[in-house]
């Protein structure tokens, strides 16, 4: 696969051209020479695991989601530069360097990107690097702990992306499982792995983390384990595994409680939380200066105040638009339709350089209520909409759901308003099979880019097309 086979060509001249930025993205270590040469010491192993934090590019999933399913909408007037048309009106380009900074193939690009560092550093990092004193070895732990943990998030994430079927199934085509660096790429043409032979090595990597990550750890700019028993969670919502999603939200939500309604702003406004477990991030990626092009706000509007997207007028509607503390912190309304979730133009001096929320309890509350009401205990799923409704609406009453068909579509309703643009949407819709359903007032009188039903094609992702070319063996999804 050209894209997994030549990542160490890749970053070679990645290393070079980034070097300026070592502090944040230390590529040196394991790309411009051998990674058994350059991982000797837990420094090196430390740096090592920086390199990777810095290669996950967030933004393009959150790109993907946004503009693939109902959360914005495409400008009509001269103040909009309408970039993002083509995953607006699902013409992909399947190639890992396509449209607008490579968001649609650049997301299988990026994540095989991580799993090969990842996979470089446990690998040196566990034969090469000694540990002596007991802090050592708990220092060699947690990192090893944490790159086996990103390895698996981002499989899964590689997984919900562009796996041959909607929902999970077992038995149908999924990605390429990435256990090892690829070690001689002349030869390499691997064919994709089952859907659960994927969720077998997530889940088996995610238990692995969990133990050697310890409890004191506790920076959410990394993966805590905190962060391992969110993911966790992430994967038993994907495969309907409803008892397992109670168990690992029950462990995780009580360590990081939700950040109540008079505090919520501050989130979001805080353009660099602390790195401690003192809010309801369970897991962020930095953002800086030295690497301003992975921020997400500018997705939406650069520093022209040109609006590349607008939130849709269907998610605006489904606010209490003067209680909801979510309607003034995500959005702004004049003097047009802004999306403010990570920052916004004219607020003077806005950078855009806020932190990704990888993962939140907000979003750990909303998946144990999901799997309450498909257990069908519906007391305490409508506990768990109560709770995370009262910590965002003003003088909120809760009015109880007595069908679990009924509570399903109100927690997917809640997710769409308190996970937008965080990356969340299409896949909340894609793991039911639902239809991305925009309103008529958000597709500009363009009829075909009103519903995108479950059995079209262009709802999954395609595998990108350079990696079809350069390895026959990978198996494209159905109809590109």
């Amino acid at each position: 696969m050209k894209l997994i086979k030549n990542l160490c060509w890749v970053f070679m001249l990645l290393a070079f051209l980034t070097s300026c930025e070592k502090e944040l993205v230390d590529l040196q270590p394991i790309d411009q020479i051998p990674a058994e040469k350059a991982i000797k010491t837990l420094a090196d192993l430390t740096s090592a695991v920086n390199g990777v934090y810095g290669t996950w590019a967030a933004r393009r999933s959150v790109y993907i989601s946004a503009l693939i399913s109902d959360e914005v909408r495409l400008g009509f007037g001269g103040e909009y530069r309408n970039v993002g048309n083509v995953l607006y009106n699902w013409q992909f380009v399947s190639d890992s360097q396509d449209w607008r900074d490579a968001e649609t193939g650049g997301v299988w690009t990026n994540l095989y990107a991580v799993i090969d560092r990842a996979n470089r550093a446990i690998e040196f990092g566990t034969a090469n690097v000694p540990s002596v004193t007991v802090a050592d070895i708990s220092l060699k732990n947690q990192l090893i702990g944490e790159l086996t943990a990103l390895r698996a998030m981002a499989h899964l994430e590689l997984l919900r992306c562009f796996s041959i079927s909607a929902e999970y199934n077992p038995t149908a085509l999924g990605v390429v499982l990435q256990n090892t660096f690829v070690k001689n790429v002349s030869i390499y043409r691997p064919r994709r792995n089952t859907q659960k032979e994927v969720i077998d090595f997530i889940t088996a990597d995610l238990i692995a983390a969990k133990a050697l990550i310890p409890t004191s750890f506790i920076d959410i700019g990394r993966v805590t384990r905190n962060a391992v028993i969110g993911a966790q969670v992430r994967v038993a919502m994907h495969i309907k595994d409803w008892p397992g999603v109670v168990d690992r939200a029950n462990e995780i939500i009580p360590l990081q409680p939700l950040t109540p309604r008079l505090s919520y702003a501050g989130l979001w406004t805080t353009r660099a939380l602390g790195a401690n477990q003192t809010t309801e991030v369970i897991w962020k990626l930095n953002i800086s200066p030295a690497n301003s092009g992975a921020a997400i706000g500018t997705l939406f509007q650069d520093a022209n105040t040109a609006q590349q997207a607008a939130p849709s007028a269907k998610l605006l509607a489904t606010y209490d638009q003067l209680n909801d503390v979510r309607f003034s912190t995500f959005f702004r309304t004049a003097p047009r339709n802004l999306i403010a979730k990570y920052g916004f133009l004219p607020l003077a001096g806005e950078t855009f350089l806020y932190d990704i929320k990888m993962m939140r309890t907000s979003e750990m509350v909303l998946a144990r209520a999901e799997a309450y009401a498909e257990l069908n205990n519906l007391p305490a799923a409508n506990a768990d909409l109560s709770l995370l409704r009262t910590n965002r609406i003003a003088a909120y009453v809760h009015t109880n759901i007595t069908s679990i068909a009924a509570m399903v579509t109100a927690i997917l309703q809640e997710r769409y308003k308190e996970l937008c643009y965080e990356g969340q949407r299409y896949f909340d819709l894609r793991r039911r099979s639902l239809p991305i359903v925009r309103d008529a007032s958000d597709i500009g009188g363009i009829t075909t880019s009103q519903t995108l039903p479950p059995t079209d094609n262009k709802y999954i992702l395609p595998i990108p097309q350079q990696e079809k070319l350069a390895n026959p063996n990978i198996e494209q999804n159905i109809g590109y």
